[in-house]
C-alpha cells in the first residue's frame, strides 16, 4: 500500500506519460510501415510517409533529442514547440491513421487516448509541461538584459540600432493623409 504523504513512494506520472507517448509514437511508425507495405498504392505511400514525418517530429520534440535538431525546429517552425500545436499535430496524425484500416484505426484511438491523458497530466501537474516544451535559457537570454532601444537587434553579440531620427523610441512613422479636393 502506498502512502501518499511519502514523496519517495509516489509515481512520477508526467514521466510515465512521456514514456507512454514514446511507445505510442513507435507503434504509429510501425503502423505506417505496415500500411505502406500492405497497400502498395502511391497514395498509401504518401500518406504513410507524411504520417511518419509528423510522428518523427513529435518524437524528437518529446524526447528533447539532439540539440541541433531542436534548434533547427526552433528556428524554422517555433510554433511546433508549444503544447497546443503538439495537440493539433496529434489530431492530424489521428486523421491520417483513421485512413489506415484496422490497425490504423486502433492506433488513432490509442493516440487520442494518449492526447487526453497528456491534457489531463498538463492540467494536474502544470510544472511538468513547461519542462517538456520550454525554451532553453539561450532562447530568452537575448530578451533579458536587452538595452532600452526598442528597435535594436542583436546579431552575433553586436547591437544594430536603427538610424537616428527614424522610428526612434516609440514614435510612430509620419502619417500620410489622403489628398483632398483642396489639394488639387
Amino acid at each position: 500500500m502506498m502512502n501518499s504523504s511519502d514523496p519517495s513512494q509516489q509515481m512520477d506520472l508526467p514521466a510515465l506519460t512521456k514514456g507512454l507517448s514514446l511507445c505510442v509514437g513507435i507503434l504509429v511508425l510501425i503502423c505506417c510501415i505496415v500500411f505502406m507495405s500492405s497497400s502498395g498504392t502511391y497514395i498509401s505511400v504518401v500518406v504513410g510517409f507524411e504520417t511518419m514525418l509528423f510522428t518523427i517530429i513529435q518524437l524528437v520534440i518529446e524526447t528533447q533529442a539532439p540539440e541541433s535538431v531542436i534548434e533547427n525546429i526552433r528556428s524554422s517552425l517555433p510554433v511546433l514547440l508549444s503544447a497546443p500545436s503538439q495537440i493539433f499535430l496529434s489530431i492530424l496524425i489521428c486523421l491520417f491513421l483513421f485512413a489506415m484500416y484496422g490497425f490504423g484505426i486502433a492506433m488513432a484511438i490509442i493516440v487520442l487516448a494518449t492526447v487526453a491523458l497528456n491534457i489531463y497530466i498538463a492540467n494536474t501537474y502544470p510544472d511538468a509541461m513547461p519542462q517538456r516544451y520550454a525554451y532553453p535559457d539561450s532562447a530568452t537570454s537575448d530578451l533579458e538584459g536587452h538595452d532600452s532601444t526598442p528597435y535594436a537587434t542583436k546579431v552575433g553579440g553586436a547591437t544594430l540600432e536603427p538610424p537616428v531620427g527614424q522610428y526612434s523610441g516609440y514614435a510612430q512613422p509620419p502619417q500620410q493623409h489622403a489628398p483632398s479636393t483642396a489639394d488639387l
